[in-house]
C-alpha cells in the first residue's frame, strides 16, 4: 500500500511537470507602488509572523500543535519548504520537515493565484524519522517583488520508517512565508 501510494505520487508530480504551465503570475506587479509602499510591509509581517493551528493523528490519538512553514521557489518549477512543528503532548513535541510542493495554478488573476499543491518530503522529531505525502490547496497572494503569502488548507500523511512506530496524520489550515527567486 505505501510503496502503491509512493508510486503514484511520484507518477503525478512527473505527470504534471511535463505539462507546461503559462500562467502569468505578477510575482513582480507594481501594486506597491499604487497602494503606497508603507502598506506592504505590515502585510508581510503577518505573512511571517502567523502561526498556523495544526491536529496530529497519532497512535489513535488526536493532539493539538503549532506549526510555521517558511518556503523558497521558483515559479512554475515548484518549491522547497522548511517547517517546524510544535505538538502539546508530554513527548516529542517537536517535528521538522522538508519538502517539494508543485503548486498546479487552477485559476489566476492580478493580484491572487488559486492553487493545489501535491508534495513530498522528509519528517523527523528526533527520534522517529519518515517521509510523508501531502496535499494541499489554498492561493499565493504576492505583496510585489519576490515575497508572497500562501493560505492554505492541508492535509498529510507521515510514513515512519520504524515498523512498531504508528503512521502520522496531520490536518492543518494556515499561511505560509514565500520567497520566489
Amino acid at each position: 500500500m505505501k510503496r502503491t501510494l509512493f508510486a503514484v505520487l511520484i507518477l503525478l508530480l512527473v505527470h504534471l511537470g511535463s505539462n507546461s504551465q503559462t500562467v502569468n503570475l505578477r510575482l513582480n506587479s507594481n501594486r506597491s507602488s499604487e497602494a503606497g509602499s508603507g502598506l506592504v510591509m505590515p502585510y508581510i509581517f503577518y505573512a511571517a509572523a502567523f502561526i498556523n493551528p495544526m491536529i496530529v493523528f497519532e497512535d489513535k490519538k488526536v493532539f493539538f500543535g503549532l506549526t510555521k512553514e517558511i518556503t523558497f521557489g521558483k515559479f512554475p518549477y515548484g518549491r522547497i519548504s522548511f517547517e517546524y512543528s510544535y505538538i502539546f503532548r508530554s513527548y516529542n513535541t517537536s517535528h521538522l520537515r522538508f519538502s517539494y510542493n508543485y503548486d498546479i495554478i487552477l485559476e489566476a488573476g492580478d493580484f491572487v493565484a488559486f492553487t493545489a499543491s501535491p508534495g513530498l518530503g522528509y519528517f523527523t522529531d528526533t527520534r522517529n524519522k519518515g517521509w510523508f505525502a501531502q496535499g494541499s490547496v489554498g492561493a499565493i497572494l504576492p505583496f510585489g517583488g519576490f515575497i508572497a503569502a500562501a493560505p492554505y488548507l492541508r492535509y498529510r500523511h507521515t510514513f515512519i520508517k520504524e515498523k512498531l512506530k504508528t503512521d502520522i496524520d496531520d490536518v492543518s489550515l494556515g499561511m505560509a512565508f514565500m520567497i520566489y527567486f
